[in-house]
């Protein structure tokens, strides 16, 4: 018996029509997923509420500075304008030198020392030494004084003094001396003065100066003043 030949047609992969409809599937699935992902991760597509990437966090930016920027320090004052020196200033020392001859007073010599407290007033101390020339009598004089200055230039000023004070006399007793006198102190430099007054003091009590021939002392006066 003879064998027909039975042809047996060759068999394709995935030929089959529900083949080719499941691979179309997977296919256009995977391309979705991947839109899908790539949609996700793209920069800016993130919204609130997503979480935070991966990526290294950058440093916070500064917050500005609410007042701005500081602002430049003002230049230091200039310096206070220079003022010429003025007899009397605050802060000013003083001494006083006289010295003097007469013949009813003989050799006279006399210093003193004050201070400006403030401007144009300074208490001071004052001492006179008068040798009486011939036949006369001797005396000193130890006086605290206060001295007022009412007007003043660099040149010149006006002056007056009050003073009283203990006198001393050769062979009497002691009393007393309240006075004062009126000048003009003539400046020749910033340091030094030539002072022309007037001086008058009264002698007390009457009993002190009773046998003194006069209970009045008075006369020009002439002294240099350095001011340092």
């Amino acid at each position: 018996m003879q064998k027909s030949a039975h042809l047996t047609r060759p068999r394709r992969l995935g030929c089959s029509a529900t083949g080719v409809g499941w691979g179309s599937s997977l296919l256009l699935r995977g391309l979705v997923l991947s839109l899908v992902a790539v949609e996700t991760f793209a920069p800016g597509s993130a919204v609130a509420g997503d979480a935070p990437s991966s990526a290294p966090d950058s440093p916070p930016a500064a917050a500005p500075d609410p007042a701005g920027p500081a602002a430049p320090e003002p230049p230091p004052p200039p310096p206070p304008l220079w003022e010429p020196r003025r007899y009397g200033d605050r802060g000013t020392p003083e001494l006083a030198l006289g010295l003097g001859y007469g013949s009813s007073t003989g050799f006279l010599a006399a210093g003193g020392f004050r201070y400006f407290v403030v401007d144009a007033l300074a208490p001071g101390i004052e001492a006179t030494y008068v040798s009486g020339g011939a036949g006369g009598t001797a005396y000193g004089l130890v006086l605290g004084a206060l001295r007022f200055v009412p007007f003043r230039t660099t040149s010149m000023a006006l002056v007056a003094t009050g003073r009283g004070g203990r006198m001393f006399v050769a062979h009497h007793d002691d009393g007393w001396a309240v006075g004062g006198g009126l000048g003009v102190l003539l400046m020749m430099s910033p340091s030094v003065g030539l002072e022309i007054g007037y001086e008058a003091l009264r002698l007390v009590p009457a009993t002190f100066c009773a046998d003194l021939g006069t209970c009045t002392l008075n006369g020009i006066t002439v002294g240099v003043r350095i001011i340092p």
